[in-house]
């Protein structure tokens, strides 16, 4: 098979999903693709025939790049480093969060001197993101346990419990809320140590949103998510670290109160229903006032998870023929 000719290379490395660059020894860039000027949103006026490396570097850091500094200082240490002809792999994130992952390979001659080097530049945005909630979510597990563990549950339990939540814990991704696969096994938990100990009073605030089929219809779904978010918002900085706070499903909310009787429940409900109807909107929301119509029922010693929901759900309902914008007790 015949060797590929440069002009071959080039169109190969043009049609390259990632960056890729060659500097020769004085710095200057010899080759770019088109991958690496979308990366760094470089235009064609800067990426001019003869263009060099501190070029590039003075063109960063008079837009912000490198963040607060000396722009001179920051770029005579990057022209510094750069001459020292050294392989290299970082990560460096753009102003906008863009997240580049940057790998940089010496070119040698025949007699090992260092004639420059080529660089490849790759989005690895997703990839750190995905990083960053992974660690998030083990934080907010390690806080869960702890809180566990100070409601006294067997230290075998504690152990088992966390490497269960660490398999099954999970957040809405739109409110931040907990999951209803999340609740369906924290809550057992809650439930057991009540069953253990009748001190442990545990009760239910099932609510859903009025009308919120209206607000869909009217504004958009994207504008839907918007209040789902702040009312999901607004319950989890209004919970205390020990609540476990769900979004149940659609526009349904619920958050599970331990050492909490009905009555105190229903107070909840009614501070956090106020506090609904105080979010204030713009957009397509602007002068959208919104209310909730909610439910409230204490465990009782042998009720299963359901039983419970059951009754906060028949309760909401009795709100809702009240007239909605209102809380009520399961009897």
């Amino acid at each position: 098979m015949a060797q590929l000719s440069v002009h071959e290379l080039v169109q190969a490395m043009q049609c390259m999903p990632v960056g890729v660059t060659i500097i020769d020894s004085a710095l200057t860039m010899r080759f770019w693709n088109d991958a690496f000027c979308r990366l760094l949103n470089f235009t064609a006026d800067v990426m001019r025939p003869g263009v060099t490396l501190p070029d590039l570097f003075y063109f960063n850091a008079r837009r912000g790049e490198f963040g607060p500094g000396d722009p001179e200082r920051q770029v005579e240490e990057r022209i510094q480093l750069s001459k020292q002809f050294q392989p290299h792999h970082f990560t460096r994130t753009r102003p906008d969060g863009t997240v580049l992952d940057i790998t940089g390979s010496v070119i040698h001659d025949e007699n090992g001197e260092a004639q420059g080097f080529v660089t490849i530049y790759q989005n690895v945005t997703l990839e750190h993101q995905h990083e960053q909630r992974l660690l998030a979510a083990n934080q907010e597990l390690q806080i869960a346990y702890d809180d566990l563990k100070q409601a006294q549950i067997g230290y075998a339990e504690m152990e088992e419990d966390r490497r269960r939540y660490y398999q099954l814990a999970a957040r809405d991704p739109l409110t931040g809320l907990f999951t209803r696969y999340y609740m369906e096994d924290a809550a057992a938990r809650m439930i057991e140590l009540h069953e253990r100990e009748e001190s442990a009073r545990l009760a239910l605030l099932l609510f859903d949103i009025d009308h919120f089929k209206d607000i869909n219809d009217a504004c958009g779904h994207l504008s839907g998510d918007v209040v789902l978010r702040r009312v999901g918002q607004l319950l989890g900085g209004l919970s205390r670290r020990a609540d476990v706070a769900v979004r149940y499903g659609g526009d349904e909310f619920a958050i599970f109160q331990s050492g909490v009787s009905a009555n105190d429940c229903l107070a909840f409900a009614e501070r956090f229903r106020e506090a609904v109807q105080a979010l204030r909107f713009d957009g397509n929301l602007a002068g959208r006032r919104l209310s909730i119509s909610a439910g409230v029922a204490e465990h009782r010693i042998g009720e299963s998870m359901n039983d419970l929901i059951e009754r906060a759900d028949a309760a909401l309902y009795v709100a809702k023929r009240a007239g909605r914008n209102c809380s009520r007790k399961a009897p």
